[in-house]
């Protein structure tokens, strides 16, 4: 008489309920695909409008006007509004410096309370950010220069992305 070897039904079955059990529970831990991604867009945005800044910055330098409030220095994307030679936070100013539009949306003083009137906000479509202090959110804050000695800032929270 033969003797028949391989595994029984149940056995398989036993087999495949457990590792769907698996994936189930240690799957998500692995796949974060949409945050991981969101908070990589938000970083790049912050290297973008670093490099604007920079950019608009060295114009203002060969041109002169780093000590003026409401010069303009022309870029790819347009004539970019500075002060002290930086990009203002208003409309005209990073924005089209940093080519920020499309998949960001804008905050500005007008939209919360939260940000300074010399500051703007740039967070991914879709993201509702929070501006509270301390709050868990998903964007990129833009301070303006204050003056001669004070330079335009970038500060980006990727917490809630």
């Amino acid at each position: 008489m033969k003797r028949q070897q391989g595994f029984t039904l149940i056995e398989l079955i036993i087999v495949i309920v457990v590792l769907g059990i698996l994936a189930v529970t240690a799957a998500p831990q692995f796949i974060n695909f949409s945050s991981d991604a969101r908070e990589s867009t938000v970083k790049g945005a912050q290297a973008s409008i670093q490099g604007a800044m920079q950019l608009v910055y060295a114009s203002s330098l060969v041109k002169g006007t780093e000590g003026d409030t409401g010069a303009t220095v022309a870029t790819e994307g347009g004539n970019v509004t500075t002060d002290y030679g930086y990009p203002v936070a208003a409309e005209g100013g990073i924005d089209v410096a940093a080519g920020l539009v499309g998949d960001w949306a804008r905050y500005d003083s007008g939209d919360d309370s939260n940000i300074a009137a010399e500051a703007v906000a740039f967070a991914p479509t879709g993201v509702t950010p929070d501006f509270t202090p301390g709050a868990e959110s998903c964007h990129v804050l833009y301070t303006e220069a204050a003056d001669e000695d004070t330079p335009a800032t970038v500060t980006v929270n990727t917490a809630g992305c």
